[in-house]
């Protein structure tokens, strides 16, 4: 085997491999709760039927529902949207408002997550029913149907995180069109929350999210040719953490030709053998590179040297940051 190969395959490239198919293995794991949870018994479904005209979670937390009650339901003092899981019941306010035709529509407009005013719903699939007071307080229920999602093209996509705790709230369609929302846990990452380029140094402050555990944690930075990485401890402090970046290290780790620059993949490492992606992945964006866009700075190295630091997102929202040397006399330097 080769030098390069020996390097593409050293044990810190196998780690992240490994962390690479635990994330796949986590996203399967996800897309077949929500196949299962269609076929699975749920008592909503014996309900009247209400139609839902919408469903969707705006920005990864706002919950918005519109659905009319059959006809000759009569006006109700009040009405809540009830989000069922087994013995488990939401409720949230919704708005009644009599239609031009005599029907009764139902709106909800709410927050999910664990904040104060906000619903807080635990992983698994949540079926959605209407529920009507009349004014002698009596209930009226009804299961909430809607029609099968249709693919959405555009520059967003139309299930984001939840843009705090990385949480997904999935709509969807189970037995006999019965409206539902899956629940999901965040992924573990780290959330990029600012790149700082001031003082004529390069810092990265992030966020960790999804992460239950941590020994020994340390960001660390991977030449993308192949060589050896370049580890940096962190000390997290209620999940939050700040790195200096060692551009003076970086420039001078790999080299590489005058006027090439080297290139190195950012992760966190929240356990010896455990590494999770870092970058911005708490949005709505399909193309995130083309649009966190990133400026280029440049910074002193000492003396007549200096670096050209380049901080940008990958297609996947991955953080990554480019660095090449040069002098201020002579140009590039060998």
């Amino acid at each position: 085997m080769s030098q390069q190969n020996r390097q593409a395959w050293s044990p810190p490239r196998l780690l992240q491999l490994a962390s690479g198919a635990r994330r796949r293995a986590d996203q399967a794991t996800d897309q077949l709760v929500r196949r299962i949870s269609r076929l699975r018994y749920d008592p909503v479904v014996n309900l009247p039927r209400a139609s839902g005209d919408f469903l969707g979670v705006l920005d990864g937390r706002t919950l918005q529902v519109h659905a009319l009650l059959p006809a000759g339901t009569d006006p109700a003092a009040r009405a809540e949207l009830l989000l069922v899981r087994g013995r488990h019941v939401r409720r949230c306010p919704a708005t009644p408002r009599p239609q031009p035709d005599g029907r009764l529509s139902v709106e909800v407009l709410a927050r999910l997550g664990d904040g104060p005013g906000e619903i807080s719903l635990g992983k698994g699939t949540w079926s959605l029913a209407v529920a009507v007071v009349d004014p002698d307080q009596s209930e009226r229920r009804y299961g909430l149907r809607i029609a099968e999602p249709a693919d959405r093209p555009g520059p967003t996509v139309a299930v984001p995180p939840h843009p705090v705790s990385g949480w997904t709230y999935w709509p969807g369609r189970g037995v006999k069109g019965v409206a539902q929302l899956t629940v999901t846990g965040p992924a573990a990452q780290a959330e990029v929350v600012a790149l700082d380029h001031s003082g004529a140094q390069a810092r990265i402050r992030a966020r960790l999210i999804g992460v239950r555990r941590l020994e020994d944690p340390a960001m660390v930075f991977s030449p993308r040719r192949g060589g050896a990485d370049h580890v940096v401890p962190i000390a997290p402090v209620d999940g939050r953490f700040e790195v200096t970046v060692p551009v003076a290290d970086l420039v001078t780790a790999a080299p590489a030709r005058p006027d090439e620059e080297v290139i190195w993949d950012v992760r966190v490492r929240v356990a010896p053998a455990r590494l999770v992606r870092i970058g911005r992945f708490l949005h709505d964006l399909r193309e995130p590179r083309s649009v966190l866009l990133t400026s280029r700075v440049i910074l002193p190295l000492g003396g007549d040297d200096f670096a050209s630091y380049r901080p940008y997102y990958t297609a996947s929202g991955g953080l990554a940051v480019a660095v090449l040397r040069f002098t201020r006399f002579t140009g590039m330097q060998s």
